[in-house]
């Protein structure tokens, strides 16, 4: 099954998509993250859920995949993602498995800022109002089916692993 092998050799995944994201030119990155966070948050644009962020910058970090980039909300209502250093309010830090944990729902984003998984630096208030948003996101019916399971699956498996956590 591919689940296992994705997780038993995950080091290596992480090693390629950081390979990928180093080697994909930075304006097909950035369009490409654009797109995909207005289409995956298409309902929380339209509930201005967003509207906290006009003006300011939300720093991702992902340390192992040594990938940054940055996130705001432009006048026209939609998210911009950027490559080039912004001048972030505040900065969220983890790792990908912790992430993918935490996109997928399997640990809530309290938990890991208190295991000192998720870091939080700067505008703490902002970061909080991120880190609330994020955590009332479902992927379910917002991802493909297959994407979704896979996803799901490979959290799950992360789960049984602490040592990638």
């Amino acid at each position: 099954m591919v689940i296992p092998k994705v997780v038993d050799n995950w080091s290596r995944v992480i090693s390629g998509l950081g390979v990928m994201a180093r080697v994909t030119p930075k304006p097909i990155l950035e369009q490409l993250l654009t797109l995909s966070l207005n289409q995956l948050l298409q309902a929380e644009i339209k509930q201005q859920r967003f509207a906290f962020l006009p003006k300011q910058w939300v720093r991702i970090e992902v340390p192992d995949l040594a990938f940054n980039f940055s996130v705001t909300l432009t006048e026209q209502g939609r998210l911009r993602a950027s490559l080039a250093p912004q001048p972030a309010a505040v900065t969220m830090r983890g790792n990908s498995a912790s992430l993918l944990l935490m996109i997928s729902g399997k640990v809530d984003p309290d938990t890991l800022f208190f295991r000192r998984k998720l870091m939080i630096k700067g505008d703490t208030e902002l970061g909080l109002e991120v880190k609330n948003l994020l955590d009332t996101i479902e992927l379910e019916g917002r991802l493909p089916k297959s994407l979704f399971r896979f996803t799901q699956a490979t959290a799950d498996a992360i789960v049984a692993r602490p040592e990638l956590r």
